[in-house]
């Protein structure tokens, strides 16, 4: 089953946000980003009630634009002596886009936290290991329920 969400329209949708579901896979093309969960996800709370009985999500963000319309920023910790003497917290440092396919291969499982949607536009936040941001101009958005 798949639900389109469109972002350039007279009025913003409400999109439902797989909270805390894991991604196994990210792929990229000229179209699109596509994101692929992990199967069993509708045991998550935020699905459970939206789609049970689901088995797996596939979302693909096409792209509004250009394929490399969009950023990624990854939370950085300071080194602990400097974060001491300087009072420094961290900051967002952006990373190169091809980085983005690798984040759900890494040590650290990458989870769906939430989004923002505006006029061909949405920002994801991400974690793993730390905050991770995807901002990214988009037209339309496919939600694909995997039964």
């Amino acid at each position: 089953m798949i639900e389109k969400y469109v972002l350039n329209g007279e009025s913003l949708p409400t999109i439902p946000i797989p909270h805390d579901c894991v991604i196994q896979h990210i792929h990229l093309d000229n179209q699109c980003i596509e994101f692929v969960f992990e199967d069993g996800i509708s045991n998550n709370d935020s699905i459970q009630f939206y789609k049970p009985g689901v088995k797996s999500l596939i979302i693909r963000y096409h792209h509004a634009f250009d394929s490399d319309d969009f950023s990624i920023y990854k939370w950085v910790k300071p080194m602990r002596l400097l974060s001491k003497l300087f009072s420094i917290d961290g900051h967002y440092k952006r990373i190169k886009n091809s980085l983005l396919t690798e984040l759900p291969e890494g040590k650290f499982k990458l989870e769906y936290l939430s989004h923002y949607v505006g006029s061909c536009s949405i920002i994801i936040k991400l974690f793993s290991n730390g905050c991770i941001i995807l901002d990214a101009d988009i037209d339309y958005v496919e939600f694909e329920w995997v039964f």
